[in-house]
């Protein structure tokens, strides 16, 4: 004999189950929700009789040791390695079409800026200069989109992970290249003009990754799962 689908009201009681042990982001919530929906349907198939509550027990269980952990691990670590393909792909989409003119546009700049650079500075101003300008980089288009980040960031990782290229802004474009460029400076390498321009062109670059890879995450989230969440959508 078939089984009966679940309720809206026993889909509800899982949902709340899966909520209780943390597992609270969207991603996370939906995909725990239909792997335990299917366990509990084919325990209530083989014993109709069966306590629901139990059921739910029993289909936890059945994840092992570490209940639902390994599955949220495993969809974190997707989502994840989506977002730093995306980040990679809208970086080098700089460099393979029509975009090309930005980074061209801001390697003029760079030069220019190099001429201006004071000659009596030991290289501080290097190390200073990219790190507050990534910052400000980094400001600029979560700004932008800071009222639809603040619904979405504490119920989707997705969304959230579309931020991570901010941190890379600031600590590895913004950080990293003040202080190659600083030490480079200090021992008058040849390459210092190069790498100065470099950093300077993929360091601005990062405000338009960082709009489109936030755009896009939000994107994402609100066609994917707004309609579980109608409360938070934008």
């Amino acid at each position: 004999m078939p089984s009966l689908p679940l309720t809206q009201e026993q889909i509800a009681a899982i949902r709340t189950f899966i909520n209780k042990r943390g597992f609270n982001t969207i991603e996370v919530e939906m995909e725990a929700l239909d792997h335990m929906a299917s366990k509990v349907e084919a325990l209530l198939e083989e014993k109709p009789d069966m306590n629901f509550d139990l059921a739910i027990t029993k289909a936890h269980a059945s994840f092992g040791v570490y209940g639902l952990s390994t599955l949220a691990e495993s969809i974190e670590g997707g989502l994840l390695q989506r977002f730093k393909t995306q980040f990679f792909k809208e970086l080098l989409s700089y460099f393979n079409s029509s975009k090309i003119l930005r980074p061209i546009g801001l390697a003029i700049i760079g030069y220019f800026l190099l001429t201006q650079y004071p000659q009596n500075d030991r290289g501080m101003f290097l190390h200073s200069g990219f790190l507050i300008y990534g910052f400000l980089l980094a400001v600029i288009p979560y700004s932008i989109f800071r009222k639809q980040m603040k619904r979405w960031e504490k119920r989707s990782s997705f969304a959230k992970m579309s931020t991570y290229g901010l941190y890379i802004t600031q600590f590895f474009f913004g950080q990293g290249f003040g202080v190659i460029t600083q030490m480079l400076y200090e021992k008058q390498a040849a390459a210092f003009p190069y790498v100065f321009i470099a950093g300077f062109v993929l360091t601005s670059l990062t405000v338009f990754i960082n709009y489109d890879l936030m755009k896009w995450g939000i994107a994402t989230v609100n066609e994917k799962w707004a309609k579980y969440m109608p409360e938070v959508a934008v």
